[in-house]
């Protein structure tokens, strides 16, 4: 075993696709099936719609959370569709195995024995390799493999089924057969769809091509919408333009999710006939706000010749960078992961059989810690205003059913650059759990992360990889002045507040008045605009829609300016 932040198998071998595939590719150029992900052109003709097996189901009930793949993962799937054939090196399974399950779906049990002998060759952990047998038509385990959720008030896992969108029945019915493997609730969402051609974050955001949009051309993108906010927890679901043009329009061959609010994408010269196309899709993550209130952090990874960089399998804190063998552009594009990832091993697979829309990625598909330790927060993030106190909360789930371990919730933080100092978080209500940061001055650095361990044995960060890459913020007292410019003529109440607050004014003439209330990051949250009378006069709006935290209420009239800080409990 290699103990390097930085590794690479040199693997030069040319797969034999095998008999499944020999008959269906005959005069068919590999990069026309790398290009489209088909086992023939005649998959071209055919209407999937007439090869589905899938039955739609009610959605899950309560509350429901879309996996997202840089979670706590128990194993990963690969498929063989054929008797020798993976579509990814012995030395990558040989690798995944050292940590977590790998799920070896093999379509035929006649091929176990075979199949056991080449991974023990290879040097696999076999206390990690698993064969399940089930009927396949390819190895593009991404694109038909189940979608993870976790639903329900005391969270568990379950998976969301999705008619896949190529005309392979076999591999359309593998999140069924998994769901009847791993005993867990399959629900079924009517949105023709592949896996590669989504992402998400794990709180509310997906991304996909505008494929989604003209493959399901008989819903309206609302009716997509609500699909997938029913389904999968989705409430901001971006449709996007591919900027491969022709090819497969999959989002994973230029675009990733690294973390909440991380993004990479693919980059490629300024003479090349899309480049526009890729730097409008940079730019829109660049202004776009991530679920933890701050703009994407976008990272880019320079492809000038279709290297697959983006393709790439998260697995916990590994991650598998898909390489072309001497391209000159590798280590650019390891060095780019590690730049996006600090503290994550960075390992490089070069592979002669990848293609430009066809890697790693497409080839392997996470299975989420079913009993995992899910610790939800939204962290402070860049500059944020000054106050006595910032209210650190998380709600944390174990989904194993197990208890959290006394003691074991913390706050790990740091003070401009110092060392960390280690505080117990208390228990508020429920699940949720809170520290509060005091004693801190203007201009500030802090550094940050959760940490929590339950019965079962299982201990988490947040963010998972902790302190290599914490939560960051930096206090600017300038972005907070509690009352300026005629404050007498203007209070708020009650403070705290919980549905209602009242904002009582008192003006020399009727005026217009404008209110704006942002978070602690100075993110707008609500505004109301109302006709003010001359003299006292309360006007009580409604902030029911505001979770407990710490807001900012900007009063603005003719020329006076009101800032007030409030409590939402």
């Amino acid at each position: 075993m290699f103990h390097f932040m930085k590794r690479i198998f040199i693997i030069t071998a040319l797969i034999f696709i095998g008999a499944v595939y020999v008959s269906a590719q005959q005069n068919m150029p590999s990069t026309f099936q790398g290009k489209h992900h088909m086992l023939s052109p005649d998959e071209l003709k055919i209407d999937v719609s007439n090869n589905k097996s899938f039955t739609i189901t009610p959605p899950p009930s309560g509350p429901v959370r879309n996996i997202a793949e840089f979670e706590r993962n128990q194993g990963v799937i690969v498929s063989r569709s054929s008797s020798w054939a993976f579509g990814i090196p012995n030395e990558l399974i040989t690798e995944l195995s050292e940590n977590v399950m790998v799920y070896v779906v093999v379509s035929s049990s006649s091929w176990n024995s075979s199949v056991t002998s080449q991974l023990q060759n290879a040097g696999a952990n076999m206390d990690n390799i698993t064969l399940i047998n089930y009927s396949l038509n390819s190895y593009w385990s991404r694109d038909y493999s189940p979608w993870f959720i976790a639903y329900g008030e005391s969270p568990q896992v379950g998976i969301v089924d999705f008619p896949y969108n190529r005309p392979r029945p076999s591999d359309d019915d593998i999140p069924v057969r998994l769901g009847e493997y791993f005993d867990i609730e399959v629900f079924g969402m009517n949105i023709t769809h592949t896996g590669g051609n989504y992402m998400c974050d794990g709180l509310g955001k997906a991304a996909s091509t505008t494929l989604v949009l003209s493959e399901n051309s008989t819903q309206t993108q609302a009716q997509l919408q609500t699909l997938a906010e029913d389904y999968l927890g989705v409430t901001d679901y971006m449709f996007i333009d591919d900027p491969l043009g022709e090819y497969i329009e999959h989002i994973d061959c230029w675009g990733k999710f690294l973390d909440v609010d991380k993004v990479l994408i693919g980059q490629v010269p300024p003479s090349d006939s899309r480049y526009d196309d890729y730097e409008a899709v940079t730019d829109f993550f660049a202004n776009k706000n991530s679920s933890y209130g701050n703009k994407f952090q976008v990272f880019r990874v320079y492809s000038p010749d279709g290297q697959p960089y983006t393709n790439s399998l998260i697995m916990n804190e590994k991650v598998f960078v898909p390489l072309v063998p001497g391209s000159e552009w590798n280590d650019e594009a390891l060095e780019a992961y590690e730049l996006a990832m600090p503290g994550y091993e960075v390992i490089g697979v070069s592979y002669d059989s990848w293609e430009a829309t066809d890697a790693l990625h497409c080839r392997t598909h996470e299975v989420p810690d079913f009993g995992m330790l899910y610790i939800n927060h939204i962290p402070y993030t860049d500059t944020v205003a000054y106050f006595d106190e910032y209210q650190v909360k998380a709600n944390i789930f174990p989904y194993s059913g197990f208890e959290l371990a006394a003691g074991s919730v913390k706050i790990h933080y740091r003070v401009n650059n110092g060392a960390y100092s280690t505080y117990e978080m208390t228990n508020t209500t429920g699940s949720q759990w809170q520290y509060n940061l005091t004693g801190l001055a203007d201009g500030d650095v802090i550094d940050y992360y959760l940490e929590a361990s339950d019965e079962s044995g299982r201990t988490e960060k947040h963010p998972l990889i902790g302190e290599p890459d914490p939560h960051h913020f930096v206090i600017d007292q300038s972005l907070y002045r509690e009352n300026f410019s005629n404050d007498n003529d203007f209070s708020v109440f009650p403070n705290p507040a919980a549905d209602r607050i009242s904002l009582v004014t008192n003006l020399n003439m009727a005026d217009q008045v404008y209110c704006t209330i942002t978070d602690i990051n100075g993110k707008s949250v609500l505004s109301f605009s109302m006709e003010t009378a001359a003299g006292w006069q309360r006007n009580v709006l409604d902030i029911s829609s505001l979770s407990p935290g710490i807001y900012l209420m900007h009063i603005e009239s003719g020329s006076n300016r009101f800032s007030k800080r409030f409590v939402v409990y």
